[in-house]
């Protein structure tokens, strides 16, 4: 196995790896279960853990971070479809019409119609109105743990479109470049549906525009508005997370369509953790410029020694660069790390990656065991 400069010892990435497993295990130990979901909880920790396991040996993020945020996105996707194939026997077809789902892109995009909503339950005194604001309490509990990270590390969506940009190995088009004044779009969808979702008071991007939406559960009751909405939701699924993704070899509903992308952009500063330029080791070879899937890094980044504040923290520049110039920091700060365990632990990017891997695993939590659980009891013929 080809390790990298920085590869943390046997020792330690197995003490690492060790401890992150053994954290998402508890609730399995903990929780009453049936065996099939048990066995699956404890798995789903395990592969957690190997996947910090190899992080660390191996000294390279982006190759089993991106396994592990395709697995976990896909699993959702399952899981997702096997909630909608519950409904109606299709996994896409539904004939009962279901609430949208709150997830964090609704949060983003309706944050205004969020706030409305608790203004008229303070107003009325209806307290059990109140309930989004435990969502907001854990959504900044990930930010200050992760920041922007969360679009690379536990997101169940972005998985989806990382999965598709890994299937060439080259891209079809390899000098494109993004025009600098277009990497702000997600800011610019980001204020356009919050304030179209305030005046209709409805999650809008949710209804009419988000791509993982594909299914009828969540349409219009109205049969032509229904097919209007689902041909929407194909044609930007089909181009922003399976055929631009698989030209440009990047992550395009996320890097540009995705407006939590923007909000983790403006709220994850509050979170230390940095991607940083060291501008007496870069060279300007722009081999960063080429890895980077959300279009964050350009030749200005590289001019002015800056990476913007799109930036998720995936680790592939940090990865692609050969002179150790982009490094994970704390607020631009590296710590002195000592040669050898214990003191090769001491470093930002063991800091970041067991945070970023913790959150993940986590989310994952949520729904990769319950599916794993399924598989189980289908294989052995269990009711």
């Amino acid at each position: 196995m080809k390790r990298a400069e920085n590869a943390k010892s046997f020792r330690g990435s197995f003490l690492l790896a060790f401890l992150l497993a053994a954290a998402l295990s508890t609730a399995a130990l903990w929780r009453e279960e049936g065996e099939f979901l048990t066995a699956a909880r404890l798995g789903w920790a395990c592969f957690v853990g190997a996947i910090a396991f190899l992080i660390f040996y191996t000294g390279r993020i982006s190759r089993w971070r991106a396994l592990f945020f395709i697995v976990s996105a896909w699993a959702f996707v399952a899981y997702f479809k096997a909630f909608i194939f519950g409904l109606g026997n299709n996994a896409f077809f539904s004939p009962k019409i279901q609430e949208v789902p709150f997830c964090h892109i609704a949060i983003a995009s309706s944050f205004l119609n969020a706030l409305y909503q608790q203004y008229l339950a303070f107003r009325s005194g209806s307290w059990g109105l109140w309930g989004p604001l435990s969502l907001g309490v854990l959504w900044l509990g990930v930010t200050l743990a992760i920041g922007q990270g969360w679009c690379s590390w536990a997101c169940y969506y972005g998985g989806l479109d990382e999965g598709f940009g890994r299937v060439l190995k080259k891209p079809l088009f390899r000098d494109f470049r993004l025009p600098e004044r277009m990497r702000d779009l997600p800011a610019a969808v980001l204020l356009v549906m919050l304030f179209v979702s305030l005046s209709a008071l409805l999650p809008v991007f949710c209804l009419w525009v988000c791509p993982l939406k594909v299914t009828t559960a969540f349409l219009d009751t109205e049969r032509a508005t229904r097919l209007i909405q689902l041909a929407v939701f194909s044609i930007s699924g089909a181009l922003s997370l399976v055929l631009l993704p698989l030209a440009l070899k990047k992550r395009v509903f996320c890097g540009l369509l995705c407006p939590f992308g923007a909000w983790q952009a403006f709220w994850g500063r509050i979170n230390p953790f940095r991607v940083s330029i060291d501008g007496d080791k870069c060279t300007g070879c722009g081999r960063c410029l080429k890895v980077c899937p959300t279009f964050v890094l350009n030749d200005g980044t590289l001019q002015n020694q800056t990476v913007s504040a799109y930036c998720n923290r995936c680790g592939e520049c940090v990865d692609a660069c050969s002179t150790g110039a982009l490094s994970y920091t704390v607020w631009g700060r590296s710590l002195p790390v000592r040669p050898g365990f214990p003191g090769e632990l001491a470093d930002v990017r063991v800091f970041f990656v067991m945070s970023a891997l913790g959150v993940g695993g986590a989310v994952g939590g949520v729904y990769v065991p319950d599916l794993m659980s399924r598989i189980f009891s289908w294989l052995a013929g269990a009711p």
